[in-house]
């Protein structure tokens, strides 16, 4: 109701304890603890309860603080109309304070990451990695190995993030999440024992080496144009998983850099995962170098505008990838016989009939490909100088013609010669099969028809 009259202004002070019953409206301050109350009124006047109120300052801050972070926490769950038993039985539920439950998830921001795209968050994000995967504790306590959270936001950087054993680093994704390096010599994150060590130091004085590592959900970045760095190094690491997440620079010509590394600076790099990322503009975009490493899987990723090689395997042994695209321009994967690779349902952009199929080593066994046949000649680029098996079959209206065909590079690659078993139909399809260098050609002496053909050979 309005106020249509106000006739004085009451108030009293003095001790906390000698705090009497103060009229309605009137003000009491409490001199030695510092609080402020004000009189309830009477039941007849309308209050709802006799007594005082007390009235909250900025001296009650620091104390509700406190109060809220020892407050008791149960877990309810009860959106779906009942509550969940959390104790032995219904009427001894867990309870935990809220400091406990707050305690439970880590965010970058809790030590001082801004993620702003202004303010350099090296210090903050290096230093909540290494409360949280403490030197003196992780290594033996699995309580202290928590994820830390990235927020969405740009986290800028000038020199690397360091990323210890039992690390897990998630993010809201990567159209939300950038840690931006600004400076062309410094990577963005490397892999470090339990001391926080790199390189050529990494396992001394008793360090663990790096180990389960996971990263989800970040975008690194390099920002300068004449970047040379590698934007993610793992070194002498095993068991690292990075899903989720991208890799990208500016790379202006003259400057290529690899966007992520393996290497064994003292331990081998092994058991390395790669699931749903995606690597724009670099040179490498996934380079192994160092003594031999194996284990390394690449999956459901994208590799796009890579000056190099998209993976370059160096002494890998045993790489595997699945379900890969490979984009316009990009050279795929260079290997040797060593490697063991092993590549199903790779896609590339470029059409590249010597590399899409199934891999088994150096065994490729190429996926089926289809054409229309004219008597104009259709020719099928192929690496130089490999022979290789073709098995194909031509269909022109209601003749086929069916075969296998072995083709054989003679004195360097100076002429071809191959050998074609086939079957025709009584009608034949008057077809033309032959090959040169670097090059299979298909015609037909009249008409149309339909070729299909798949092939296989060692490289």
């Amino acid at each position: 109701m309005a106020v249509t009259q106000i006739s004085r202004i009451q108030h009293r002070r003095g001790l906390e304890q000698d705090l009497p019953q103060l009229s309605s409206a009137e003000l009491g301050w409490s001199l030695d603890t510092r609080k402020l109350y004000i009189g309830n009124g009477t039941i007849e006047e309308g209050a709802p309860t006799v007594g005082v109120t007390r009235i909250l300052t900025e001296h009650d801050i620091a104390a509700i603080t406190s109060e809220v972070s020892l407050a008791n926490y149960t877990f309810f769950g009860n959106a779906a109309g009942y509550i969940a038993q959390t104790g032995a039985s219904a009427i001894s539920p867990v309870v935990r304070t809220l400091q406990d439950k707050l305690d439970d998830f880590v965010n970058v921001r809790d030590f001082g990451a801004v993620g702003d795209g202004v303010t350099n968050d090296t210090a903050a994000i290096n230093r909540a990695i290494q409360q949280i995967y403490k030197s003196t504790v992780s290594p033996t306590e699995p309580r202290a190995r928590r994820a830390i959270y990235f927020p969405g936001g740009t986290y800028l950087i000038t020199s690397a993030i360091l990323i210890p054993p039992f690390a897990k680093l998630v993010g809201d994704g990567i159209g939300s999440v950038t840690i931006q390096q600004t400076n062309a010599n410094q990577s963005i994150a490397e892999t470090c024992d339990s001391l926080f060590q790199t390189d050529a130091n990494i396992g001394t004085s008793s360090a663990v080496y790096p180990h389960d590592i996971e990263i989800d959900g970040l975008h690194f970045y390099n920002s300068n144009s004449s970047v040379t760095s590698t934007l993610l190094g793992i070194d002498s690491a095993s068991n690292v998983k990075v899903r989720n997440s991208k890799f990208t620079s500016v790379a202006s010509a003259g400057f290529y850099p690899n966007l992520v590394s393996v290497i064994t600076s003292t331990d081998t790099s092994r058991k390395i995962t790669f699931d749903s990322c995606e690597f724009r503009t670099g040179g490498h975009a996934f380079l192994v170098t160092g003594t031999s490493c194996y284990a390394i899987r690449v999956l459901n990723s994208s590799f796009e505008n890579i000056s190099n090689a998209a993976v370059f395997l160096g002494n890998t042994v045993g790489f595997t990838g699945v379900g890969n695209y490979y984009g316009t321009g990009v050279k795929s994967i260079v290997k040797n016989s060593s490697n063991h690779v092993q590549s199903f349902g790779d896609y590339f952009a470029d059409n590249n009939l010597l590399q899409a199929g199934l891999i088994l080593g150096n065994l490729l066994y190429s996926t089926t490909q289809e054409y229309t046949l004219t008597t104009s000649t259709l020719a099928l680029p192929v690496t130089a100088n490999i022979p290789f098996e073709i098995t194909y079959t031509i269909n022109k209206n209601s003749a086929y013609r069916f075969g296998t065909a072995v083709f054989t590079p003679i004195e360097s690659g100076s002429s071809i010669v191959y050998t074609d078993h086939y079957t025709e139909t009584v009608t034949g399809v008057e077809a033309n099969l032959s090959a040169n260098n670097d090059s299979l050609l298909f015609s037909l002496t009249s008409g149309t028809a339909t070729l299909k053909f798949n092939f296989k050979f060692f490289n």
